[in-house]
């Protein structure tokens, strides 16, 4: 309870700093423009969004997504300003532009976090006074400048990290995690010493259990954007799921501590106990603050590794022979299964500051390899790397099977709807009405309904605040002060409820927009356009291809799971074609299965972003075993692209993956009807394992992150009320 108290303060703090923040953005944009006698609504919007986006994490990714959302939102500012003159051309245009912009989702991170934002910008162009080139390029200037020193604010001046609470979570686990092993006395007999000792290690399982049941609290209610797309996220969930294995590690070897009788033994147990505690001590300081070397240190080659992998496995290696069978011989085999899940922790500490998650990349340059000697033919070989991955995401997502395909058709169709409506109503300040459409509209019904009602009840309430102050504010200083303070409370509830966020929003945006001081009216406008852009959002997901079926989260995550028994199965197929054959192989059997997971996991990252921007969902629901799941199903395909190569396909190869891809139905029918999933912590291959051979090692890899999903959904399934994963999505 300690540790959950705590983690609330501090995620109040962060929610509170980072209204703070965009208060004081936005503040000094337009004291700017209001002494260069500039408009200063443009300016503040810049700085407004440019501190939404901002996801935390390493600054690369930081600053790529404000980039994105800056030259993104230029463009839209241009564009959608230009083309308001004529319009059938401002119809095909606005349609054309929306549908780009959502679909490009599927492309990268950054894309996802600010498509919509993107669209905002692009109907305040269009709806907009100013249809020239110049002044466009005016507004466009105004707003890129104000989201300049936005993130110069925010990633030098004020730094901001949605995932802090997260992070000093889990490294509080590994801390816990190092001194239960450096606690652990190896040979103790019988008395007084044992039983302390019993005692001890009682209340260190429970401070750890406890703790990571906080940092999967931490986790899962995280107020960030497209938080399972975010490697800060992925990495932090596979750090979590690694601790919770190797403190199930650790109690076993807690309990042959209490066994072991022979020196060898009990020299190497008490060897493998300080091993883990160093290597858990290095993660715990590596996510407590940025390593002075960005990580670099947990890198295979770094020092990290070289001491607590690579060295800890040398030393192990040249201990006596052990006999097959005995205690030594079978914590000789857990040793090497705990400095394969250490690798992975190092692997995700680095990725966490980086931002790249390397065991992805490594495997991308061995396939890549692979295609660009010509063994395999699916992405075209004189194709840049950085252009192969996008490319790839847009065939696989480009089938009418994909959510985001029909998302992006149905938000083209309403945006083109909604510019129609607002020529015919003439509606006064009618890019209200478009905004509120595009962002109440959501891929599912539900979602969609939920959204609608809790914008136009924000709006509402916020409306009558924004005309008492529209009317009671006699100077444009008092505007500045006005839109500082909205400003501070609409960023700081962002995360906290969705319905006070519009609530604080409503008067933040009436009083930027103002045609003259003190038009009270004018609140009026922007619930009358609210009310009737969501009406037309709800009715559009009734009417265009409408969800007549209820799609809960389980469902989607069964439906990946099946992706990848798929995968595993088109693999096997692989194999056992000829070697002239094989890049037949690749583009007609693997790639299919390959986009497939693809367009599973991408549909599952997408509903689970949207449940978890969902405040009081998260907080009475764990999303982070969803978490769990998606990214190790992307894992898993990753790890089966890689053996695919590697692999030789030989006849115990084979069954063994045979065995992956009937685990994966098994939890694929559980997940989709119901039903119980029995985890397999070690599959019964343990006497062939062969520690030094790539393909044995990709192929350990592969069932211990089956294992990994089977328990997560056995989580899932077994916890009820507790996960809720399959309950039905309340989309934001």
């Amino acid at each position: 309870m300690h540790a959950l108290t705590k983690l609330e303060e501090v995620t109040r703090k962060l929610h509170w700093a980072r209204g703070l923040r965009a208060g004081v953005a936005v503040a000094a944009a337009m004291v700017v423009c209001s002494l260069l006698g500039k408009p200063m609504g443009w300016a503040a919007l810049g700085g407004f969004e440019t501190i939404l986006v901002d996801n935390g994490g390493p600054y690369r990714s930081r600053l790529t997504t404000m980039m994105t959302v800056l030259l993104g939102g230029a463009v839209a500012c241009v564009v959608g300003s230009m083309v308001a003159g004529t319009f059938w051309v401002a119809v095909l245009v606005t349609a054309a532009f929306c549908f780009v912009a959502t679909f490009a989702r599927v492309v990268a991170q950054p894309v996802a976090s600010t498509s919509v934002i993107v669209l905002v910008i692009y109907f305040a162009g269009l709806g907009g006074g100013t249809h020239t080139l110049r002044g466009a390029v005016g507004n466009a200037a105004a707003f890129l400048l104000a989201g300049a020193w936005a993130a110069v604010l925010s990633l030098g001046l004020w730094p901001v990290d949605p995932f802090r609470p997260a992070r000093l979570a889990v490294a509080e686990c590994y801390a816990m995690l190092a001194r239960f092993t450096a606690g652990v006395q190896v040979g103790l007999g019988h008395g007084k010493e044992r039983e302390a000792q019993r005692l001890r290690m009682h209340e260190l399982q429970r401070a750890m259990r406890t703790q990571i049941e906080a940092a999967r609290t931490a986790l899962g209610t995280t107020g960030a954007r497209t938080t399972a797309r975010t490697v800060r996220a992925r990495s932090l969930s596979v750090l979590l799921e690694t601790a919770d294995m190797l403190f199930g590690q650790t109690i076993r070897w807690t309990e042959l501590a209490e066994r072991v009788r022979d020196e060898a033994s009990r020299q190497a147990l008490a060897e493998a106990l300080r091993g883990l505690s160093g290597a858990a001590r290095a993660v715990a300081e590596g996510l407590q603050q940025r390593p002075a070397d960005g990580g670099a240190s947990f890198a295979p080659e770094g020092s990290h590794s070289l001491e607590h992998v690579s060295g800890r496995g040398r030393r192990a290696a040249a201990g006596r022979e052990a006999a097959e069978g005995s205690l030594l011989s079978h914590l000789r085999a857990e040793e090497q299964d705990t400095l394969q899940n250490v690798q992975i922790a190092f692997e995700s500490v680095r990725a966490v500051w980086s931002g790249v998650e390397f065991r992805r990349s490594a495997e991308r340059r061995t396939a890549m390899s692979r295609r660009d000697s010509g063994e395999t033919g699916q992405i075209a070989s004189w194709l840049p790397s950085w252009l192969r991955a996008p490319l790839d995401a847009v065939r696989t997502n480009w089938t009418w099977k994909s959510v985001m395909m029909r998302h992006a058709v149905r938000m083209a169709v309403v945006a083109g709807v909604d510019v129609v409506l607002i020529q015919m109503l003439h509606v006064s300040h009618g890019f209200w009405l478009a905004m509120t459409s595009i962002i109440v509209l959501q891929p599912y019904g539900s979602g969609t309904l939920r959204r609608g009602m809790q914008r136009v009840g924000g709006t509402i309430a916020g409306g009558l605040l924004a005309a008492i102050l529209a009317a009671s504010v006699h100077s444009e200083g008092w505007i500045i002060a006005v839109i500082t303070v909205t400003s501070v409370l609409t960023l700081a509830t962002y995360a906290v409820d969705y319905g006070w966020y519009c609530f604080f929003l409503t008067p933040t945006f009436v009083l930027m927009s103002l045609p003259r001081l003190q038009d009270w009216h004018f609140a009026g406008v922007r619930m009358e356009t609210t009310v009737l852009g969501a009406a037309v959002a709800v009715l559009a997901m009734r009417v265009l291809w409408p969800e007549r079926e209820q799609i809960e989260l389980g469902k989607l995550l069964g439906r990946g799971a099946a992706a990848d028994a798929a995968y595993v199965r088109a693999m096997l197929q692989f194999w056992a074609t000829s070697a002239a054959m094989r890049m037949a192989a690749e583009r007609e059997v693997l790639a299919p299965a390959r986009r497939s997971c693809g367009l599973s996991i991408n549909d599952a990252e997408e509903t689970l972003d949207r449940l978890m921007l969902e405040p009081r969902v998260g907080k009475a629901s764990r999303w982070e075993e969803a978490l769990t799941f998606v990214t190790y199903l992307r894992r898993l395909t990753w790890a089966v692209t890689t053996l695919a190569v590697v692999g030789e396909g030989s006849s115990l190869a084979v069954k063994r993956m045979e065995a992956v891809a009937g685990r994966l139905d098994r939890v694929s029918s559980a997940l989709l009807g119901g039903g119980e999933v029995q985890p397999v912590d070690d599959p019964a291959n343990a006497t062939i394992r062969d520690g030094g051979s790539v393909a044995e090692q990709q192929m350990r890899r592969v069932e211990r992150q089956v294992a990994v999903l089977e328990r997560v959904a056995a989580i899932t399934l077994t916890t009820g009320s507790k996960t809720r994963v399959r309950e039905t999505m309340p989309m934001s």
